[in-house]
């Protein structure tokens, strides 16, 4: 606006102080890079929008027609046939597909998890032809929109049935907008389009992050205007306000309208752009996407970094580690243990089958408890090891698929804790073989066998079942054939002709078989935190309730067990996981009028509370079977990492939802906690949970962590880690660790908090939900003092609002999906990038910019400063001494290079930055821009600008295009030379930038005739010149020389790095010279004392 104020001036014949494109040409420049920076954007999101809408989908037109129309022409009501790989326009209700259980969708560009969705088809149209199904005149009920994408009510009405009779439609029923078919070809029918699709709803627009530095130079400008003002005021207060004065009040700040530079926001950019480039490129953060340009300098200021911990700190990457099983007495089973487990399973199925009676008919009777173990005849813990196993094998939501181009066969689950205990499954023999909506089938490894005597098969859902044979052990009744001969089994093969002919037996594979029936599910829910699935046992007819969930949760469901607890807390203290499971056999008719209410529930106005509530009463009495640990690995290089950002001065933050143990013992193993460090607990969850605390008598003693439940509890216990602190017993600092419910108390305390929690040297948040992650982030923000900024670093969809409320957004693309990566401002592949582009490439961007922005100031300040005293010698008139293309071109050809050159610079090497991380701790202090060196520019600018003007006027020779040219030049070498001697390292673009500067404006003196073309070529004009160059840098250069000598940096060790290249050469001339005039003291020379 100021810029353009002062533009507009120009057209009134009073105020015009120069040619009208003088002002006009910069304002258009820039507004003009400005508007297509934002038109290429604009344009860019415009195809990106054209190619979506104009995505051509098969849709059924009527009359039984079908054709391809855009999807901007798609309406609410229109049936869509949609192929594999063809993303979802829409939401849809899926009504067909040519999978026998469903289609799998792929959701990462929804809710950013990577794994597959299985989406159930309405069940009255699966088995309809599709010209029926658009026919039938079937309609559909659907809630009006919302942004939720994990919960929808919906009912189907076939023809002639009322909304009271209506089936109910769920969540795994619909196809949501941007989601992609991953399998098969699927009918489905739009319910919302265009703003009321979920992924709209969701697509809030973040609020715009602005740098620190941006309002910075924003102060900075105002205090430039101020000045302007000023100097404007005292040049009319000279003239001692006669006539029409305030015109030439406002001719001065016009002519002074240099010292707020226009080109500083061009530069601004232009170097973000530049940082932004070399953050991209750099090889050794290979992946790395700018997504905010608008940051880079932020990465310089960061002094807490809040972060997550699975999948960030940690790879997601489960591995099993641990299992418990027994109710009353556990067995503890490690990873290692899996031969052990493996053989303990084969045994207990040789014990079945000698149990069993030898005819066919026994074999069966015995089959009809198998799967009741407690009636076994096998060990207790044997019997405790199978119920365990089939619960982990049965109570989970995985299903096995077949990947189309490569053929290996892998898990699709929600969870990667469910995939690594399938897996585990797998490893001692329980593998999981087929699963769909309604069925699934546990087998064990194929086993070779010799059949001797003739069997009958019975083919089945499964395979071929051997239900009787002649054999003597009858070993093999119940299992499975797969192979003859290394063959594949086909009821082609006739296996008793087979078996008569060959000798000494046939040789053949065959495998154990447990089969099920899946009856309802209870998927796993934040708030429920548990899932539970209902099956029967298709051989025994048995049903059974397995169920699995966090341990505060399954503490008070199953039975009351004596190692529970006490297991479950050691578990964490090793940083495992945990997962509790518990089972209970359900009679038929509990099973059937539960079933009734459940169908009951399912058809209600809130189906989930509803189901919730009949759920309670069969989960009583539920057995425990089992504990697991699964370990979360850690991402590379992340203790190295997290030790280097703590010695930059940087705060880490660990916000988890876990237990608090468990994330106490992975913020030990990141070296979150020092070795020498000491934890202070706000709450743990239970009384078991100690920790280090100082005791009365000075020495160290264990102090069970106390719950806060009231504010004052919570100021109290601020306090007392304030004076832990204080003492000083722990070299390597404090560590506060809060949970999720003293968290809700203590930030009741924000002032006290943020102090206390400032003190700590790292802090750890546990149960913590996403909400509480964005509160503390937003909290910290408004309540740090100085000038640290916040960054949070996450990998999930559940870290996105941490991410979108801190200064720098960090996304991780890992195991959920892409979600957070999209919405940060820098995308990563590791959290070991975070390092470098914290400490590198931020605190460059920091420096570079701050000395740039400087100096475009100083570059305004210096020829403004130059008009000032002209006008003064000058009768204080508001003339103008440079008008034309000198004042166009002062700012943009003869100088913007080798000053934009400044991004190149290097105040120390990159091997010695990322060694000494202390060096990022300096930037904390806003050293590199403030008002000192504001200051410093200003006095700087003032005192070149007057020396250049007073001695051109001392040289003066009755000419003022002479006057003009010697000031002029001497200004353009004095700018150059300046920049040369700020500069640390002397590169080849900025040599080149140098040169064509000078080139360039040797050049002008042959088109430009406000300079003296025939006097530029006399010896008069070059020594004057030279002089007055020398008078305006030479005593600036020895002023910082002199600063730098006397004022000792901290980190005077690595003074050769971090100054300037002429600051070095001093020094070394220097020491060379001091140690050329040290004479060394003869010893008897050394006076006594």
């Amino acid at each position: 606006m100021y810029f353009l104020l002062v533009a507009i001036s120009q057209f009134f014949p009073p105020l015009q102080v120069g040619f009208l494109f003088t002002y006009i040409a910069p304002l258009v420049f820039v507004v003009a890079v400005a508007l297509l920076k934002e038109a290429y954007d604009d344009f860019q999101r415009f195809m990106r929008d054209a190619e979506a809408n104009g995505e051509k989908y098969e849709a059924y037109l009527g009359d039984g027609k079908w054709g391809r129309i855009a999807s901007r022409d798609i309406t609410v009501g229109m049936v869509l046939r949609l192929k594999s790989n063809e993303r979802v326009p829409a939401d849809c209700i899926l009504l067909k597909t040519s999978e026998k259980d469903g289609s799998f969708v792929r959701t990462d560009q929804l809710d950013g998890e990577t794994d597959w969705k299985l989406r159930i088809p309405v069940a009255c149209t699966q088995t309809m032809k599709d010209d029926l199904i658009v026919k039938s005149g079937i309609r559909l009920w659907a809630q009006e929109p919302h942004v939720y994408i994990y919960d929808f009510i919906g009912k189907v009405l076939p023809e002639g049935v009322c909304m009271q009779e209506a089936d109910p439609l769920s969540l795994e029923n619909t196809m949501w907008a941007n989601c992609v078919l991953a399998t098969g070809t699927a009918l489905v029918c739009v319910i919302y389009t265009g703003k009321e699709t979920r992924s709209s709803l969701n697509a809030n627009q973040p609020s715009t992050k602005i740098g620190l530095i941006d309002l910075e130079l924003n102060f900075l400008s105002k205090l430039l205007f101020v000045l302007t003002l000023f100097v404007a005021l005292i040049m009319v207060a000279f003239q001692k306000f006669v006539g029409e004065w305030y015109i030439s009040f406002f001719r001065f700040v016009l002519l002074f309208s240099s010292i707020i530079p226009i080109s500083l926001r061009v530069n601004l950019d232009m170097g973000k752009a530049v940082y932004s480039f070399f953050i991209m490129r750099d090889a050794q953060i290979k992946g790395v996407v700018v997504r905010n340009s608008n940051l880079p300098e932020e990465l310089g200021r960061i002094g807490y970094l809040f972060s997550d911990k699975t999948g960030t700190l940690t790879k997601n990457e489960m591995v099993f580690k641990k299992l418990f099983t027994g109710s009353d007495v556990p067995k503890g089973w490690l990873h290692t243990d899996m031969e052990e487990m493996e053989a303990t399973i084969d045994a207990y199925n040789s014990k079945q089958h000698a149990a069993s009676a030898s005819s066919s008919t026994a074999s069966l009777e015995r089959q009809e408890t198998d799967y009741d173990f407690t009636k076994a005849t096998s060990s207790r813990q044997m019997e405790d090891l199978i119920n365990a196993v089939m619960s982990l094998a049965v109570a989970h939501n995985v299903t096995p698929v077949v990947d189309t181009d490569s053929g290996v066969r892998m898990y699709q689950a929600s969870s990667p804790d469910e995939v690594a205990l399938v897996k585990f499954c797998e490893s001692i023999g329980v593998i999981l073989d087929y699963r769909d909506r309604t069925t699934m089938s546990l087998r064990s490894r194929h086993k070779h066998a010799t059949f001797t005597d003739s069997v009958h098969l019975e083919k089945d859902n499964f395979g071929y079942k051997i239900v009787s044979s002649e054999d003597a052990q009858e070993e093999h009744v119940g299992w499975y054939l797969v192979a003859v001969d290394s063959r594949p089994y086909t009821e082609e093969i006739d296996i008793n002709s087979m078996i008569r002919l060959r000798q000494g037996g046939l040789n053949v594979k065959v495998e154990k078989r447990v089969n099920f029936e899946i009856l309802i599910e209870f998927p796993f829910t934040s708030e429920s935190k548990r899932m539970g699935i209902i099956v029967r046992n298709i051989d025994t007819r048995a049903i059974h309730l397995f169920m699995k969930g966090a341990d505060t949760k399954m503490a008070e469901i199953v039975k009351p067990s004596p190692w529970l607890e006490e297991e479950c807390t050691n578990l964490a203290r090793e940083g495992l996981r945990t997962l509790v499971f518990g089972s209970k056999k359900l009679p038929e008719d509990e099973y059937t009028e539960f079933s009734k209410l459940h169908k009951l529930a399912l058809k209600s106005r809130d189906p989930k509370k509803e189901v919730e509530v009949i759920r309670v009463k069969i989960e009583e009495d539920l057995n425990l079977v089992g504990m697991t640990g699964v370990e979360d690995k850690l991402q590379d290089d992340v203790a190295k990492t997290l030790e280097h950002l703590r010695k930059a001065g940087i705060r880490i933050w660990m916000l988890t939802g876990d237990k608090v143990e468990t994330a106490t013992c992975i913020a030990r193993s990141t070296r979150l906690v020092a070795k020498d460090g000491g934890i202070f607990p706000f709450d743990c969850e239970s009384d078991r949970y100690e920790s280090l605390w100082e005791r009365e008598d000075g020495r160290e003693g264990w102090r069970p962590g106390v719950v806060i439940t009231t504010e004052e509890l919570a100021l109290d216990f601020l306090q007392s880690f304030e004076r832990y602190v204080a003492s000083g017993s722990r070299l390597g600092g404090v560590t506060m660790v809060i949970d999720g419910k003293s968290l809700e108390k203590l930030i009741l305390c924000e002032t006290e908090f943020v102090e206390a929690a400032s003190k700590a040297a790292s802090v750890v948040v546990a149960r913590c939900s996403p909400t509480q992650k964005a509160d503390i982030v937003e909290v910290m923000k408004k309540n740090i003092k100085g000038n640290l900024r916040t960054a949070a670093i996450g990998d999930g969809g559940n870290d996105v609002s941490m991410i979108l409320a801190a200064h720098v957004g960090l996304g991780i693309e890992g195991k959920e999906g892409r979600h957070a990566s999209l919405a940060a401002d820098y995308s990563l592949v590791k959290f070991c990038h975070c390092l470098r582009l914290i400490t590198w490439h931020g605190r460059n961007s920091y420096k570079r910019s701050a000395r740039l922005s400087q100096f475009v100031i100083h570059r305004g300040l210096i020829i403004s400063f130059i008009q000032a005293v002209f006008s003064a010698l000058f009768y204080f008139m508001s003339v103008p001494i440079y008008t034309g293309w000198l004042l166009v071109g002062y700012s943009t050809v003869y100088t913007m290079c080798p000053v934009f050159a400044i991004v190149l610079d290097e105040d120390a090497s990159e091997e010695t930055v990322m060694e000494f991380p202390e060096l990022y701790r300096e930037l904390h202090k806003s050293r590199a821009l403030n008002i000192r060196t504001f200051l410093q520019w200003v006095f700087k600018a003032v005192y070149q600008g007057s020396v250049i003007m007073l001695l051109a006027i001392y040289f003066f020779e009755a000419q003022f295009i002479r006057i003009v040219t010697i000031t002029f030049t001497a200004l353009i070498m004095t700018e150059l030379i300046t920049v040369w001697f700020e500069m640390h390292k002397i590169t080849w673009p900025f040599v080149v930038s140098e040169l064509a500067s000078f080139v360039v404006y040797a050049i002008s003196f042959f088109f430009l005739d406000a300079l003296d073309t025939a006097y530029v070529s006399s010896s008069s004009f070059w020594w004057k010149t030279s002089v007055i160059t020398f008078a305006a840098c030479a005593p600036v250069t020895a002023a910082k020389v002199v600063e730098r000598g006397c004022c000792e940096p901290s980190s005077s060790k690595l003074k050769e790095d971090t100054d300037p290249w002429i600051f070095r050469a001093v020094f070394r001339f220097s020491a060379w010279l001091a140690s050329k005039r040290s004479v060394e003291v003869p010893p008897a020379a050394v006076p006594l004392l």
